[in-house]
């Protein structure tokens, strides 16, 4: 059986592409995701606005990202072992009432 062919002509290749140097060099700065995290008043303003518009995706991610970021930091001041919060924040966590007021506690303050 022979193969069907598709196209006679190559529409487009990048070996055939001009190279074109930008006379202005652009500058980038390093963003650092977990700086932003470390920051809780940055956090909190980017809640409150994925709440105003509903967005409960955004909500969650941010979150995550978050409690990614600093779930350390909180078992150490809440004297909760880093497995004991990972597991009480995770979807298919049971904490103990407990356990989510010495989270939510360290938190807030």
């Amino acid at each position: 059986m022979t193969k069907k062919r598709t196209s006679k002509k190559q529409g487009f290749c990048f070996e055939n592409m001009p190279i074109l140097k930008n006379k202005k060099r652009a500058t980038t700065t390093k963003h650092e995701s977990s700086e932003f995290f470390k920051s809780h008043n940055k956090v909190a303003v980017a809640l409150l606005e994925s709440l105003e518009e509903n967005d409960a995706g955004a909500f969650l991610e941010i979150l995550d990202a978050y409690l990614r970021v600093n779930r350390a930091k909180i078992a150490r001041d809440t004297d909760l072992s880093r497995t004991t919060v990972q597991k009480a924040l995770s979807r298919d966590g049971n904490p103990t009432i407990r356990t989510i007021a010495k989270i939510v506690h360290q938190a807030v303050a």
